[in-house]
């Protein structure tokens, strides 16, 4: 069934559904903010009122919020996921959360009859509406089969890293790490830059064409948003 629930449409989880939207699939879309719902009903997705809504009749949930804390509430509270899941649907969870909570909601769903698909995101909103933003898959194997069109579907990079379902959230830690430090080093380049007396933006145009370049590091185009 080429059909899916997406609870948290906002930067990345309303790139997501527009994406999905575009590729054909039915999705079932619910949001604290009206508009982003709103917003994505226009392209054709179903808005509905609460996380039970987007769970219903779906083979699989997106949970796409900001913490651990709203991934449960979305899941577990009043008005949640597993009031209406069918047994044996998928959770994808999406958001940047702890490894030791990721394994805590997954228990809970296991224990309830459901599915969890350790899959948390890197790429930014334009790759997510694009479809070329990575996943950091961790979920058994038959699971992963089962729901590997949704997958591919959503991400042009799909990283396979193993059946223990926690281990997805610790590679993106590793990865956030990296980031973070590429930030710095960034922030630390304009900075020096600015003490030599270099202009910010002819700097940064320099190193976007030259080795000192890196995905995190600002682009001539935001310049003006520069660390300081």
């Amino acid at each position: 069934m080429r059909t899916v629930g997406i609870v948290g449409v906002g930067n990345m989880g309303g790139g997501m559904a527009a994406h999905l939207l575009a590729q054909g699939w039915t999705v079932k879309v619910h949001d604290v903010v009206r508009e982003k719902v709103d917003a994505l009903a226009a392209l054709g997705a179903i808005a509905c009122d609460n996380a039970a809504g987007a769970a219903g009749n779906v083979p699989a949930l997106i949970v796409c919020v900001v913490d651990a804390q709203q991934t449960r509430e979305v899941l577990f509270g009043v008005g949640g996921a597993v009031e209406s899941l069918a047994k044996g649907a998928a959770v994808v969870l999406c958001p940047t959360i702890s490894p030791r909570d990721v394994e805590e909601i997954a228990s809970q769903l296991h224990s309830r009859g459901f599915a969890a698909i350790d899959a948390p995101m890197s790429g930014g909103p334009a790759r997510a509406r694009d479809g070329s933003m990575s996943l950091m898959v961790a979920c058994e194997d038959e699971v992963f089969e089962a729901h590997r069109s949704l997958v591919d579907a959503l991400s042009g990079k799909v990283f396979r890293i193993g059946e223990c379902v926690g281990d997805g959230a610790r590679t993106k830690l590793v990865n956030n790490l990296l980031a973070a430090i590429n930030l710095v080093g960034a922030a630390e380049a304009i900075a020096l830059a600015r003490k030599l007396g270099l202009d910010a933006a002819t700097t940064l145009d320099v190193i976007e064409q030259s080795s000192g370049q890196s995905w995190i590091g600002p682009s001539p185009a935001t310049s003006s948003c520069a660390p300081t």
